[in-house]
């Protein structure tokens, strides 16, 4: 973990990741100062997931025929351009443009950065060094909406575009200097086998089961983080308070992380994610009917802890199954899982608040972590989840077509 290309990795998601959730928090409460109202709000917000779902196969399975480093870059300069964009936004319906841009970028940033960590990763160790490396992405999520809550209080929402732009010109230095080319392409070039095509690797069932979960858990984060903004704004509190109340989950999840890591190679990791889907959905149906702000920050903190032991037994698995299928690849599909799932949740959030309330996401939220543990259950049932209990023979195909009468 201490070599050129994690540290340069983990510096550069930090980066990306606190200029992306500058402007999380604020872009529905921007779309409604637009005109922006219900499922157009929720939109918003998860539009970028649109683009995100569409490329992000792609992205995972190119940057496993031509290497992970270019691809990297470019997801970051697609955030420069959606955050100048942002500064000339007249109306909502081009806030939706520029966010649906950025989507193109999360899909190459974020799933591509892991594949690469998922190519040094010793056997045995996916959770340990997925928990370390969760902590860039998450503190970076973490301090941003603190940073863009007082830039927005003291000198308006211009200014938090403009940071976010400073950001990721940075991050995109930071990987286009620093990060190693060869080291990555040499990784690829002496893979085992060539990654799998999307038909071929969902056919497998570890890849179906963690792509399906990531669908299923992703719609908690488009419904709530689409309206708990909204939602706090309602209550008065300040740009840096609703900064706060998001930042408390992302520090407890990356306080949590390096902890549930090493407990991921050592244990079951099927239970540790159910663990943290039913933790979540307890927290998920409080924060439905919770009208304090103490109470909700108190609640987020809970949250960021659930939330961990799920993503962190997931990631383990994913660079399980990327081995034989490509790492780009099983991630990459997790990617647009992830993205169908936000775009559900922020949708069906925005038609449940028109009729039933702001509380009704997050109810929505707590029922689909309920139905996440069961699928865990259900679609894991006698699968491995480590190195040393799948097959690499004929024999393995076994699984791959008994996924497939699924």
């Amino acid at each position: 973990m201490r070599s050129r290309p994690f540290i340069v990795l983990f510096c550069a998601v930090a980066v990306a990741s606190m200029g992306i959730s500058m402007v999380s928090p604020i872009l529905p409460v921007y779309a409604e100062e637009l005109g922006a109202t219900g499922i157009w709000t929720g939109l918003t917000f998860s539009i970028f997931a649109v683009s995100q779902t569409i490329i992000s196969p792609f992205a995972g399975t190119w940057s496993d025929r031509y290497g992970r480093k270019p691809f990297i870059i470019l997801g970051l300069l697609f955030y420069l351009v959606a955050a100048l964009g942002y500064l000339s936004a007249d109306t909502f319906l081009q806030v939706l443009v520029f966010r649906a841009i950025s989507g193109c970028g999360t899909s190459l940033i974020f799933s591509v950065a892991r594949a690469y960590i998922g190519d040094l990763v010793p056997s045995g160790h996916e959770g340990r060094w997925f928990g370390v490396f969760a902590v860039a992405d998450i503190v970076g999520f973490g301090i941003g909406p603190i940073f863009s809550g007082a830039l927005r209080d003291i000198f308006g929402f211009d200014a938090v575009f403009v940071g976010m732009a400073l950001l990721m010109g940075s991050s995109a230095a930071i990987v286009t200097i620093l990060l190693p080319r060869h080291v990555e392409m040499d990784r690829v070039a002496r893979a085992i086998q060539p990654a799998w095509s999307f038909t071929e690797a969902l056919r497998d069932r570890l890849t179906l089961s963690l792509t399906i979960l990531m669908c299923v858990s992703s719609m908690t984060f488009g419904a709530v983080f689409s309206f708990l903004s909204v939602r706090l704004e309602h209550l008065g509190v300040t740009g840096i308070a609703v900064g706060i109340a998001f930042a408390s989950e992302s520090f407890a999840s990356a306080a949590a992380q390096p902890v549930m890591g090493p407990l991921a190679d050592r244990r079951d990791r099927r239970a540790i994610v159910i663990g943290g889907l039913l933790g979540s959905a307890l927290v998920l149906a409080a924060l439905g009917a919770a009208g304090s702000y103490v109470l909700i920050v108190v609640l987020m903190v809970a949250m960021g802890v659930a939330q961990a032991a799920t993503m962190v037994g997931v990631a383990a698995m994913q660079v399980v199954a990327g081995r034989r299928a490509g790492m780009g690849t099983v991630i990459g599909l997790g990617s647009a899982g992830n993205g169908i799932g936000i775009i559900f949740g922020s949708v069906v959030g925005g038609a449940l608040v028109q009729w039933f309330g702001l509380g009704a996401p997050f109810y929505l939220g707590a029922a689909t972590m309920v139905l996440g543990a069961i699928l865990v259950v259900w679609l894991l049932r006698g699968v491995p989840t480590t190195e040393a209990g799948l097959p690499r023979d004929a024999d393995g195909l076994a699984d791959v077509a008994e996924a497939a009468s699924l």
